[in-house]
């Protein structure tokens, strides 16, 4: 027993080497299939340049004769036929959640245009109907930058804690912003009439603010900032008097004659006190700039921030002209 253990021990550094040598060779043949793999993928990729080249080659005419084709029937169809569509803009900024309600109805709008259903919608925006089967299209989206978003989402996150902050990203956060973050918002219209987009505004706008939930809201809004910006004017003007009986203070005693040491220590607590009361006047001082700034904006359901052109902007570009559709399709 004692020599078969002794016999099989030093074999077992040698099977050890095998199966390491096995496992390396298989992993070799493994890159090696990889790399075959991405070879044949590229190969296949150039031979189907190769092959469109040659096809390009083989029938340059024919495309160059379709192509001229389809571009002469596009231009012919571009400025021939087809109607001139113009397009306007109208930048606003909603308050109190009224976002929601100018969404729903410009998707209104839309739908009635889809619908080829000219009399009401005539009837909603208040002008004919001739203008209103002129309309192509009516559409809202926010007005998004970069820098927007960062506001709303150092907006989000100020009143977190750090844990908090950890789990939101911020690519997630721009990802799945609602429309409701956003302040200003574009409303977009496209017609054949050029006319037109100086009488949609007041319709559009008049259609949100008739609506008694948002006007309550604003009525208490206003109400409750007036009240607020009086409260901010009677702390400052409390706090002006204050910063008044400190010079008045200092102006007497620095008639007196005092100690080193005394005169040190009572300018330390005077100067102490001035300082914080000439800190709390300026932080008050922010917050009343704050309020008027919010009445300002506040003082309707939704403000107007650009209008509609009276003559609405010709719908141009590369890939809205019939020409160049026409050349490529040929």
């Amino acid at each position: 027993m004692e020599n078969n253990q002794i016999q099989k021990a030093p074999n077992t550094p040698a099977e050890e080497e095998v199966d390491l040598g096995h496992l390396f060779a298989l992993i070799g043949r493994g890159f090696s299939k990889l790399f075959a793999f991405i070879g044949r993928i590229f190969k296949a990729f150039f031979n189907a340049i190769i092959s469109f080249l040659f096809f390009l080659k083989r029938h340059a005419r024919k495309l160059a004769f379709a192509a001229l084709a389809g571009m002469i029937l596009g231009g012919i169809y571009q400025y021939g036929f087809k109607e001139r569509t113009y397009q306007s803009e109208m930048t606003v900024q909603p308050n109190f959640g009224s976002v929601v309600q100018l969404y729903k109805n410009i998707d209104f709008y839309q739908s009635l245009i889809k619908q080829r259903d000219y009399d009401r919608l005539s009837e909603t925006l208040q002008i004919t109907k001739d203008e209103a089967k002129n309309l192509s299209s009516i559409e809202v989206e926010p007005y998004a930058n970069e820098n927007q978003i960062l506001l709303s989402y150092r907006d989000f996150i100020k009143d977190m804690d750090t844990t908090m902050i950890k789990l939101i990203d911020y690519d997630e956060y721009a990802e799945t912003l609602p429309i409701e973050s956003f302040k200003y918002h574009v409303v977009k219209v496209t017609s054949k009439d050029k006319y037109v987009f100086g009488k949609l505004e007041k319709p559009i706008i008049s259609s949100i603010i008739r609506n008694e939930y948002y006007d309550k809201i604003k009525k208490t809004s206003f109400e409750n900032l007036e009240s607020r910006k009086k409260a901010i004017e009677n702390s400052l003007t409390q706090l002006d008097s204050l910063r008044t009986l400190y010079k008045e203070v200092m102006l007497a005693e620095s008639k007196k004659n005092y100690s080193g040491t005394s005169i040190f220590m009572a300018d330390k607590g005077r100067d102490n006190k001035e300082l914080v009361v000439f800190d709390k006047y300026l932080t008050m001082n922010q917050e009343l700039i704050d309020v008027n700034k919010q009445l300002t904006e506040e003082n309707e359901v939704i403000n107007v921030i650009s209008s509609f052109n009276p003559v609405g902007a010709k719908v141009s570009g590369v890939f809205k002209n019939f020409l160049v559709l026409g050349f490529l399709a040929g």
